[in-house]
């Protein structure tokens, strides 16, 4: 088979010599490979490019083909290429296509390059027709009924999530109710004909649900964490074992979802696989791999935002929104808009955050900042504005700061002010009008910075292409943080008055600093850095979590104990309250430096702009919290206090 694309083994490029004409060349840049997923015109290009020039070929030799403006029926047609395609949903299983080629024809000397689109439908397990006829195309506008993209994913807006929601009730469930109720999914699913097993599908519980439409075996684990294989004999949704029923609800109407509007995708992929010898992953794999595109997030979208639709009905859930807030007169506070989600949570048998959704939607907006979500918490509850854009947010992670940190030199330039701090999952003006700080440490936003967001906080837009964010995120769980007391977390007031006149002598001090020429450059800043702020390297292990054996080392410089990680050096840094100054020479002396092309030192730098006053374990915790590793491994306290205790009996 000879694929006329970029990634293929031969390539079709325009002629310069001949305008309106191509030429076939080797592709120098093809080395075998073909990609995770294929788009449907790809699929045609791959094999059907013959077909539509015969095709094209046939009508005209018939006189059946519309000419463009000089050409006659004498032409002959050189060159067909298929150039783009467009494709209408019919049903779950068919759609319309609109094929858009190239064709090159010649008379004499002249030679005249027109556009056709080809009709074609496809239907799935019946009689597709891909060549019904072709007509003249002067990119004039193809009007779509039910749009998809070239990998066959509906494109819808979210004014089409309720029709959606509707068409899947009307046709696969018929006990729809007038009065507010909980949806049986499992009847739903086994009205479309899907099969429902149990079974543990991941080690670590992290995989709740999974679609598979084929025939064949999949691979699930036993109660000891062994892989193993069962049979599926036909479309199967498996939910994880562990998850509770209403968990379990929601899992298998968001399968439905993918298998009402995504199939045609499935087919496409296996078909695709088969066809160049490929394993064909299950559906979720799709979702889980790194090589994922736009579409594929699309459809995780689709398939997340639609059951909502289904399990909430627009007359119902409004009713039980209208009936709560009359019981409570005045105007609503945070605690009765959590008592709200709550309500509708529970008579719906949704997740909070998907009943919170759905009352936003439903025109409630006050909502929008209770409830949210932050890497293991929810955060303070605010204010937000009527006008606050769906797509725009407060609350972020500090692994997404990070992410726009590196991508972002405004935002960057911003945070170097020092006029902002992260707190509670905001970007903050750090203001005691703003922030509310127990020893001058930001525990959390202030009742007026709460019910003034847009006064003090800073708001981000959610891009889904390039950021995997939603509605709602992580926190840094304040609770979880490493307990710091005056004894061994917090330098004495004459430390810091220490370090405060070291930054008035900071060239006397680089100068002192040259006048050992034999000693190693960075174990003199290390031992200076030491006696300047009066602490000892047990001190030093205690405040950093590093080992007595590391601070020694430090003490050694790079020339007797070698290359120190970055890690190592800010842990140092950070243990001994550094100014930023004094922290970028001790890192160019020990040579390591930031990579802003790594998403740990993007969290580094955001960490020390936007928590100056955190202390090393604080930053452990965190960087746990965010799925990295910490700079230290905090395990050699415990034994130096063993040792002590046991030396002083």
């Amino acid at each position: 088979m000879t694929i006329y694309i970029n990634r293929g083994s031969f390539l079709h490029i325009p002629d310069k010599v001949h305008p309106g004409q191509y030429k076939v060349i080797r592709n120098p840049e093809w080395n075998g490979e073909l990609p995770e997923i294929v788009s449907f015109t790809d699929f045609l290009r791959w094999n059907y490019t013959a077909d539509y020039g015969c095709f094209i070929r046939e009508l005209h030799f018939y006189r059946q083909l519309s000419l463009p403006w000089g050409i006659t029926d004498k032409a002959d047609i050189e060159t067909v290429i298929i150039e783009d395609g467009r494709y209408d949903r019919i049903d779950q299983e068919s759609f319309s296509m609109y094929v858009i080629c190239n064709v090159v024809f010649a008379e004499g000397s002249y030679r005249c390059c027109q556009k056709y689109i080809v009709h074609g439908v496809y239907v799935s397990g019946g009689r597709s027709d891909f060549l019904l006829d072709a007509e003249l195309y002067n990119d004039q506008y193809i009007r779509l009924c039910n749009p998809m993209d070239e990998y066959l994913v509906p494109i819808l807006s979210k004014k089409d999530f309720e029709s959606i929601a509707d068409e899947i009730v009307d046709k696969y469930y018929p006990y729809k109710a007038n009065y507010p109720c909980r949806v049986n999914t499992t009847a739903i699913a086994k009205a479309m004909g899907l099969d429902i097993r149990y079974a543990r599908l991941s080690k670590n519980g992290s995989v709740r649900s999974k679609l598979i439409l084929e025939k064949g075996d999949t691979m699930v684990y036993n109660e000891q964490g062994r892989a193993k294989k069962l049979h599926v004999t036909g479309p199967t949704i498996f939910i994880d074992n562990i998850v509770d029923n209403d968990e379990a609800q929601n899992a298998i109407i968001h399968e439905c979802v993918h298998f009402y509007l995504h199939n045609l995708f499935y087919e496409l992929q296996s078909y695709y696989r088969k066809m160049v010898g490929r394993k064909m992953p299950e559906f979720n794999d799709y979702f889980y791999s790194k090589s994922q595109k736009s579409c594929l997030k699309w459809m995780e979208t689709q398939a997340t935002a639609i059951p909502r639709f289904i399990q909430m009905p627009e007359e119902q859930t409004t009713d039980v929104i209208v009936s709560y807030l009359d019981r409570h007169p005045g105007e609503p506070d945070w605690n009765d808009y959590r008592g709200l989600i709550n309500l509708v949570k529970g008579k719906f048998g949704v997740t909070r955050n998907t009943a919170k959704k759905r009352i936003a939607e439903l025109g409630w907006l006050e909502v929008r900042g209770v409830y949210v979500y932050n890497i293991s918490g929810y955060v303070e509850d605010y204010d937000v504005e009527y006008d606050f854009p769906d797509d725009y947010t407060y609350t972020l992670s500090l692994r997404q700061i990070a992410d726009v940190y590196a991508s972002c030199e405004i935002f960057a330039k911003l945070l170097r002010t020092k006029k902002f701090i992260y707190v509670d999952g905001h970007v903050v003006i750090n203001s005691d009008k703003y922030v509310h700080k127990e020893n001058a440490t930001g525990v959390g936003l202030t009742e007026y910075a709460r019910h003034h967001m847009a006064e003090c906080c800073l708001d981000f837009k959610r891009v889904y292409a390039e950021f995997d964010y939603s509605y709602t995120y992580g926190e840094l769980h304040k609770e979880a943080l490493t307990p710091i007391n005056d004894e061994n977390r917090v330098l004495t007031d004459e430390q810091r008055k220490k370090i405060r006149l070291a930054l008035y002598e900071l060239s006397d001090d680089s100068m002192k600093l040259e006048e050992h020429p034999v000693q190693d450059e960075m174990a003199r800043a290390v031992i200076f850095h030491m006696q300047r702020c009066g602490v000892t390297v047990d001190e030093v292990a205690d405040r950093s979590g590093m080992g007595v054996d590391t601070v020694m080392k430090l003490r050694k410089g790079r020339k007797a104990a070698g290359k120190f990680k970055l890690e190592t050096i800010l842990a140092f840094c950070v243990a001994l309250e550094l100014e930023e100054a004094f922290r970028v020479d001790l890192m160019h002396k020990a040579r390591v430096e930031f990579d802003m092309e790594n998403p740990a030192h993007r969290m580094y730098l955001t960490i020390l702009d936007l928590l100056p006053e955190a202390n090393v374990f604080q930053i452990n915790d965190l960087l746990r919290s965010e799925g990295f590793t910490p700079w230290t491994r905090e395990n050699e306290e415990p034994k130096r206090k063993a040792r002590k205790k046991k030396e002083a009996v």
